[in-house]
């Protein structure tokens, strides 16, 4: 297991980005007040494009970004660091795309990608149970104004999806009506919110970060952003506040 210095030490893993010139294709947002339909054209034809907003503008980028030139697009150059949403979108982007070539799936939600590998799970004594240890990911940008730079990070947080052996979704309440308190029990126990003494786990988030995170984030040193830009992820988390003997 890694050990880290004395300190408090927050999920966040800085992406070192370089302040590149990448060319992209804009358009004015007012064109595409519901980007549905663009949405589906691009899905259909199988093109590889990304679209994002940012304020009035709507980006789009990707090997075949070019496509959208004749859909009220044109081309722009852009500085990674002048454009941080942007840029912190491609982030999350390449690095599910990364993971996504080791078996994760990754599921989207507002603003963040779940990424399970349904591959790795483990069940409860009497086999009712399956919990599938996932990832919660999220990319932002701090302003560093000791150095006046931004700072990118790539945010990791444990999460779970607990199924039964058919494969459908559980909660708690449904744990413990359908196969009892002691199997809901072992379900935290494997997540690791429960001792084994049934006791709370006040470690939990400690023992996360050290034990999986950590070690899921030592496995990509580099990835590509969509753009093609190369970018490198800092393996040892953010620390925030410094300890030490008195």
């Amino acid at each position: 297991m890694k050990q880290l210095d004395i300190g408090l030490y927050i999920n966040l893993f800085q992406v070192e980005v370089p302040n590149n010139s990448v060319r992209v294709v804009a358009a004015n947002r007012k064109k595409y007040p519901n980007f549905r339909s663009l949405r589906d054209d691009i899905e259909r034809f199988g093109q590889s494009i990304r679209i994002y907003a940012d304020g009035d503008i709507v980006y789009g980028y990707g090997k075949d970004c070019d496509e959208l030139l004749s859909n009220g697009f044109s081309e722009s150059n852009i500085f990674l660091h002048d454009t941080p949403r942007l840029t912190s979108r491609m982030i999350l982007e390449g690095f599910v795309k990364q993971i996504k070539e080791v078996g994760y799936e990754p599921l989207e939600q507002k603003g963040r990608v779940e990424a399970f590998n349904w591959n790795e799970y483990r069940s409860t004594r009497d086999g009712n149970v399956c919990i599938y240890q996932g990832f919660d990911l999220r990319s932002i940008f701090l302003k560093d104004r000791g150095i006046d730079k931004l700072v990118f990070g790539l945010v990791v947080d444990v999460t779970h999806a607990i199924r039964d052996r058919n494969g459908n979704s559980l909660n708690a309440h449904s744990i413990s009506e359908r196969f009892g308190s002691n199997t809901l029990i072992e379900t935290r126990q494997i997540q690791g919110d429960l001792l084994p003494t049934r006791k709370i786990n006040t470690e939990v988030s400690r023992q996360r970060l050290l034990e999986r995170i950590l070690p899921f984030v030592s496995k990509f040193s580099t990835f590509r952003l969509p753009c093609e830009v190369q970018v490198s992820l800092q393996h040892e988390p953010l620390r925030i506040i410094l300890g030490g003997e008195r």
